[in-house]
C-alpha cells in the first residue's frame, strides 16, 4: 500500500468551531485516504461508507438541509463533541467552567450549526502524530482509517460546500 498524500475528514462547523475557540485550534478527527470510497482510484484504502468522507458529508448535509433535530448523525455529533470536551477536560485542556460552556452549546445548537464541512490534511504535516484505528474501531477490518488527536489548524484547508 502506497502512502497517501493527503487524508480526507468530513466534520461538522460546530465541532470545529468548539476546537477553535475551546482548544486552541486542536482538532480531534478520524480520517481516510480516500474522499470518496466508490471512486476507483480509492479502491487500495478500502474504506467503507460509515468511514467515508463524502458519505459521512453527504448524509450530514441532507440532514441538516431537511432541518430535524433527532436525526442519527446530529445525535452522533452532540455526543461526540460531548464526549471529546469530557476527555479534553479529563487531560488539563479545557475547565470545567469550558466544559459546561461546551455542553450548554451543543444542548442549544440548531440544526444548521451541524453543516458539514471537509478538511483536507497534507500527509506529510502529520505523518508523525497520526495514528491508525485499531482493527475493532474500525468499520471494516480491512479499511484504512486514522485519527489525529491534535491536528493544528495550520496542518489542513477546510472545505464548505454551499
Amino acid at each position: 500500500m502506497s502512502v497517501p498524500i493527503v487524508l480526507y475528514s468530513a466534520n461538522s462547523w460546530l465541532a470545529y468551531a468548539i476546537a477553535e475557540r475551546y482548544c486552541n485550534g486542536e482538532h480531534y478527527v478520524w480520517c481516510t485516504p480516500a474522499f470518496d470510497a466508490r471512486s476507483r482510484y480509492a479502491q487500495e484504502w478500502h474504506v467503507p461508507p460509515t468511514s467515508s468522507p463524502f458519505e459521512i458529508y453527504k448524509s450530514l448535509s441532507e440532514e441538516v438541509r431537511r432541518g430535524d433535530r433527532h436525526t442519527a448523525k446530529i445525535a452522533q455529533n452532540r455526543i461526540g463533541i460531548a464526549r471529546g470536551a469530557s476527555v479534553r477536560r479529563g487531560a488539563g485542556a479545557i475547565t470545567e467552567a469550558q466544559e459546561k460552556e461546551i455542553a450548554a452549546i451543543v444542548d442549544a445548537a440548531e440544526t444548521g450549526d451541524f453543516r458539514p464541512l471537509i478538511y483536507v490534511i497534507p500527509y506529510h504535516l502529520v505523518a508523525a502524530e497520526i495514528k491508525a484505528v485499531a482493527v475493532p474501531e474500525r468499520a471494516h477490518p480491512l479499511s484504512t482509517e486514522y485519527h489525529l488527536e491534535r491536528l493544528q489548524r495550520q496542518h489542513f484547508d477546510v472545505i464548505e460546500v454551499a
